[in-house]
């Protein structure tokens, strides 16, 4: 782990804080190590080129920063190890306190410093494109799974607020507890194109996070089969379709998926993005049996 020592002026340490705060939606994270603070990066095998990339923008404020080692895994089998990134320094603390106040939090405080490049570094960290066998519709994935769902509105919020695209936030499809975002055929191509001018969204490395069809929503020739495939991808057929889904089988405890009421039902996922909850329509009473 690299120990560096840099005086940087105001302006430098604030662009350095807003770089760390944005690889710390993702994979990043931040500790309290021996009265110094360590950031830790880390990507799969096939991402060095990004590693290096992150090693390369953090060297542009703390120059004696480390190269990037790469630590494969305990089998030995090429392509399933990762890229690793440690860095310490005392110029990481105003990151540390905006995300770790009592343990990792996120708030819209933080999200209101960043821009672009973080929702690309989110992206490349925790997204995924989805294509049909005919390449002519997609879906976008934004795995949210570390935050909680009121966390993971913030996000959906604040991506809306700088690219103009809405997802729809529902649970993964692994777990009632792990946000996830989706995006529709049209919003995945609105987002990417937002990201396009990104270093993240021009790697070739990252190029399938980034990737969406050429003739988008406007082949003719695409038929039913590839717009049906596309639908299927969306959270509320994944959660109908899912055997023996989590839903059924979770009883009580755990989590509570915002929006819900503990004395209906519970819905599958919280609500819509901006869309207030439906209050239940009241029940009406059985009439008095006759005398």
């Amino acid at each position: 782990m690299s120990q560096t020592r840099a005086r940087l002026n105001p302006d430098e340490s604030a662009a350095l804080t807003r770089l760390v705060l944005s690889y710390c939606l993702g994979r990043g994270s931040i500790c309290l190590c021996s009265r110094t603070y360590s950031l830790q990066l880390h990507q799969p095998s096939a991402h060095k080129e990004y590693t290096h990339y992150q090693w390369r923008r953090l060297r542009q404020f703390l120059p004696t920063t480390k190269e990037p080692k790469y630590h494969p895994t305990g089998d030995g089998k090429a392509g399933t190890g990762q890229w690793r990134l440690r860095v310490s320094s005392k110029s990481f603390e105003t990151a540390f306190h905006l995300l770790y106040p009592d343990g990792f939090r996120l708030s819209s405080a933080v999200l209101e410093l960043l821009g672009a490049e973080a929702i690309g570094a989110l992206w490349a960290d925790r997204g995924r494109v989805l294509m049909t066998r005919g390449a002519n519709y997609c879906n976008g994935r934004l795995n949210l799974s570390r935050y909680s769902f009121e966390e993971a509105q913030l996000v959906a919020e604040w991506i809306y607020k700088l690219t103009g695209t809405e997802g729809r936030l529902h649970h993964s499809p692994r777990s009632v507890d792990a946000p996830m975002l989706y995006y529709d055929s049209l919003a995945t191509e609105g987002l990417i194109a937002a990201l396009r001018g990104t270093w993240m969204a021009q790697a070739e490395c990252l190029a399938r996070k980034f990737r969406t069809p050429d003739r988008f929503l406007r082949d003719s020739r695409a038929g039913g089969h590839e717009r049906l495939q596309a639908e299927m991808l969306m959270p509320q057929v994944l959660t109908r379709r899912a055997p023996g889904s989590l839903l059924q089988r979770r009883e009580g405890g755990g989590r509570r998926v915002p929006g819900t009421s503990h004395d209906l039902p519970r819905p599958e996922g919280p609500p819509l993005l901006r869309q207030e909850v439906a209050q239940p329509p009241a029940v009406a009473s059985a009439p008095a049996a006759a005398a």
